[in-house]
Order: structure tokens, then sequence, then C-alpha cells
């Protein structure tokens, strides 16, 4: 490998990362709680097809397109031509029926295995381009959701001539006689350690020898960890780093100040998918019980929220959905359901009389204890980054007497926590996930999802379905219904009105606020990011659509 100082820094790409890697020798995307946004996500692995939210299409990556039946059962994905292994290896029709077999043999203990497990009855490979996958049933995304993926990742193929005769369950996928894990994408490991991975181009990816796409412009990524937000947005501003989020618009503001060649996203922030939420377990007492899941609701003052974390910036949330155009009909023709069920009203004195009405009395130290005096608390977990909102939700819930306590985890403590169930409540997002349409986002309540508490839930790369494990039959089955109607169908209407009416009367997860991101790029190196004038994918530098932007950006200096 060449050595630092043999690259330029205007032929380098920095994006900083906040989260430090405790296990960084692990390149096995489908362990559970393995970290893939270090760089895997986004320089290494390849969909088959990823989700454009700009245009909604469903572009083709490794696969150039794909067919279904009618019936929505069966589906055949075309693999582009010349599709290559970093290795130099043909990745073909084998290597996509190997992995989703990996994963239908190995459910539930790998990401994605779940979903491929209730899905797929068999997959096969029609020729070296051609793969069929027949399903258990009618599902009309099961491309978009699982091929391509609605937010940051999706399934991607691994090589079998490397995976064969492998435990995938332990199979860390390491350093193997000098080179890095190996996948289909324009880079390849370079170095790395817990607190720094590097990649370099390779020049002779597959996806420029044959056309498909232009070769990446950096030579080299560099992802280093920085656990200091100030530290980040100072690297940004020095020009020592590319791409960063600043956490309110006044940093914004500042840092446009300092380097006028940073250039902001859009003014207002780009919508994250992923509203915020406080998530509670629902298998722990007393927030089993509706009345006491309503009564945080209404104890919750989201406009402070909004006012303190965003400045103002971005709007309250009393639903999973993100305020997206294709959202916006679902969203209008919720809010009556929502508000008749008073979900997303502050109001301190209904909190108040539900908590009573559960036989709570009010003690001297302005907080509620039950008949045998035990106080009522509540410990609430999230990951560093999350911070913000956490204190936001403790001091609200201090206001309404529940003694409420914040504590800072690991990333990945915090997921694999969450994941089994073994936790009480939670700031996260853990609704996420519809962008076009209902479905997927509601669907993560279904009670199929729900595993015994203290087993890993292996469905979603950020957080695991369901992790509050609430358990209703009706709503499910509206689920499975929605499920089997094509996006756009008319019925779906008629079924998220009425699985909306389930949710909202039940609450299994209090919403918050929705996510405004504030996106600063770096023009000083890299010209052609992706903007709000020039949205040509959506823009986070942790998702796999970061390989579409690798493949735009320009050299800003010749």
């Amino acid at each position: 490998a060449p050595d630092d100082q043999q690259i330029a820094r205007k032929d380098q790409l920095i994006v900083t990362t906040n989260v430090n890697v405790p296990a960084p020798d692990i390149w096995n995307p489908y362990i559970p709680g393995t970290f893939i946004l270090q760089g895997m996500n986004q320089n290494l692995m390849e969909p088959l097809f990823m989700l454009n939210y700009e245009t909604g299409n469903i572009d083709g990556w490794l696969a150039e397109s794909y067919t279904n039946t009618p019936d929505m059962t069966q589906w055949t994905v075309k693999l582009r031509p010349g599709t290559e292994w970093s290795d130099g290896q043909p990745l073909t029709s084998d290597d996509v029926v190997f992995t989703i077999q990996m994963l239908q043999q190995y459910a539930p203990q790998l990401n994605w295995s779940g979903a491929v497990k209730q899905w797929v009855a068999s997959v096969q490979a029609l020729d070296d381009r051609t793969i069929q996958f027949n399903l258990t049933g009618p599902n009309p995304r099961f491309v978009m959701e699982n091929l391509a993926g609605t937010t940051s990742q999706a399934i991607v193929p691994v090589p079998r001539h490397l995976w064969q005769g492998q435990d995938p369950v332990t199979f860390k996928y390491a350093w193997n006689n000098g080179a890095g894990a190996i996948f289909s994408g324009p880079y390849v490991v370079e170095r790395f350690s817990s607190t720094e991975f590097d990649y370099k181009r390779n020049d002779n990816w597959w996806g420029a020898k044959t056309g498909a796409f232009p070769l990446p412009a950096p030579l080299e990524i560099r992802r280093p960890w920085v656990g200091d937000t100030g530290t980040q947005l100072q690297m940004l501003a020095n020009n020592d780093s590319d791409v960063e989020g600043p956490q309110t618009p006044s940093q914004l503001n500042a840092l446009v100040a300092q380097n006028p060649k940073l250039v902001p996203y859009g003014q207002q922030g780009w919508v994250d998918p992923c509203p915020r939420m406080l998530t509670v377990n629902t298998t722990v007492s007393p927030w089993d019980r509706k009345e006491m899941r309503h009564a945080l609701s209404y104890a919750m003052d989201r406009q402070q929220i909004v006012n303190v974390v965003n400045e103002g910036v971005g709007a309250t949330s009393n639903f999973i959905f993100p305020t997206y155009k294709a959202m916006q009909p679902y969203i209008d023709a919720g809010q009556e359901i929502l508000n008749s069920n008073g979900v997303g009203e502050f109001n301190l004195d209904k909190a108040h009389q539900l908590i009573e009405g559960q036989g709570y009395k009010m003690g001297g130290d302005g907080h509620y204890a039950d008949a045998n005096g035990k106080t009522l608390s509540m410990d609430l977990i999230a990951p560093p980054f999350m911070e913000p909102w956490g204190r936001m939700v403790v001091q609200q819930l201090q206001a309404v007497g529940i003694d409420a306590n914040l504590r800072l985890i690991e990333w990945g403590t915090f997921r694999d926590q969450t994941g089994r169930g073994q936790f009480e409540a939670a700031t996260d997002w853990d609704g996420c996930g519809s962008v076009v349409e209902p479905w997927f986002g509601m669907n993560r309540y279904n009670k199929s999802w729900v595993n015994p508490v203290g087993t890993a839930g292996t469905e979603y790369v950020d957080n695991t379905n369901n992790a509050g494990r609430w358990s209703n039959d009706q709503y499910s089955a509206l689920m499975d219904q929605m499920g089997q109607l094509a996006i756009g169908d008319p019925a779906v209407m008629d079924l998220y009105k009425q699985a909306l009416a389930i949710w909202a009367d039940e609450l299994p997860d209090i919403p918050l606020v929705q996510t405004p991101s504030y996106l600063l790029f770096n023009g000083t190196y890299w010209t052609n990011w992706p903007t709000q004038d020039n949205d040509y994918i959506q823009p986070p530098a942790h998702w796999e659509h970061f390989l579409k932007v690798l493949t735009e950006l320009k050299p800003a200096q010749q």
C-alpha cells in the first residue's frame, strides 16, 4: 500500500465517523451488531439495486433489471454484465444464490435472515446472470425492501469462493493474505484499527471497466474516528475533512462564515427518514399498560424539543413517518385518528390523571410512588449521538413526576440491548423505514418480529424491528394484509387507517420530533455534492447510496 505521504490531500476523501468500532476486524455484515458504517457499507459492499428517494425509482447497481409474475410470487433479477469481486474473480448468480441460501439456512441468527426465511421459498440461478426468487406468498415490495433497501442498507452478495465452508455466525472475514475483506465495490481495504479505516481505490473496479459507472475520482478514502463533535466540525472548517453533520443551524452558519468553500445541503437541512422516538419496552412494568404509555406521551413537550435540540428548525412528530412528499397523503389522512387519541398533545393534566388512575401518588420529593412506596422511575438508554434528545426527554419526565435518568452507552451495546429487549426505555428511531408508502415502518410493529427477551433481533441494520416487543393480533393481521397489496393500491389507505386506530389507541411507541439533518460538504477538494439543488440521490455519507456519490464527485483542483 502506498504511504500516506504519496497520496495528496486533493486526491483523498476524508469522512469522519463518530463511533469507535470495538471489533474492527469483523467484516461480516451479517453478524448481528456488526458495525458497517465505517466504510464497509459505502465503499466496499454493493447492493443489487438502490432506492432513489429523489426520483422514487429503484435503480440498478450490481443488477440491471428485475421482473415479476403478475401474482407477485416470483421475481427474476438480471445482473449487469462483467460484475467482479475485488480479487478479480467473476461475481455471478451463484454468489447471489449462495448468499440468500446462507441467510435461509442460518435464520434467525444473521442480519436479514428473518425476512429471507419468511419470504423466500427457494432461489435458483437460471444462468450466470439470472437469479429467480420463488416466494412463500405474494410480496409486491420484495425487491424494494430487501434487495434495494429503504434506508441505509440492503442485502448484499458475498463471494461464495471465500465464504463456502465457513460458519457465517462466527466468520469474521477479516485480513486475508494481506488483502482486506473482498467485496465488489470501487474501494478495497488499505488499513484499519478501532480508530481509523482507510480504503484505496480499486482501479480495476468492474463498474468502471464495463462502463456501467465512472471510476470514482478519490484515490483514497480515510474514515478516522473523532469522538468529539466540536473537533469534527473544526476539521471540516480547516479542510481536514470533506463532509460533516453540524447538529444545529447556528453551528452550520458559523462554519460557513469561517470557510466560504463549505456547501450546505440546504438551509432547512435534509429531513432524515427517521423521526426521533421514545421507545419503551412493553414487557417491562408499568410500560406494559397503555395508560402509562399515553401518560409518557402527554408529558412530552415536543415543540420545546424542536426549539432546544434543533433551534426551532423542523417539525414535531405524532407518528413514525418522515414528512416526505410521498408520505404526505398518509400523514394527512391519519391526523384525525392521532388527534382523537391525543397522540402528540402536550398536556400535563392528562398525564397526571393517567398516572394517578394507575394507583400512583405524588410524594414530597416531586416523584410519584406506588402503593408500596416504590418510586416511579425510568432507566432511559441512548447512544452518545442521541444525548440531546435523551436529556430533553429526561427533563420532561422529571417535570411530570417520573424519576427518569439517562444512561449513554456505546452504539454496539445499545444496538445489542435494544435488540434483545434488555432495556426499559430508549431514545431512538424505532419506527423508521417508510419513505414512499406506509407498510414498511408500520410493519416493524408486527408481532411476527417479537423474540423472547434475551434473544437478539436480526432484522434491520440500525434498529431491531419491534424492539419494544408489542404484540397485537389485530394490528399484525392488518399488516400482513397490507403487505400483499401493491404500492399505491387504493385499498392500502383503508387498512392503514384501521391499523393506525389500533396503534394510536395502544401507543406502543412514543413519537417525538422530525429529524432535520444539517449536512455540510466541503468544496475545497471535491465538487458535485448531492445538495438540495443537485439532488441526484439522498445525501447521507453513512448509507449505501454514498457509492453513487463517490462515482459523481469531481476534483475541484486539477
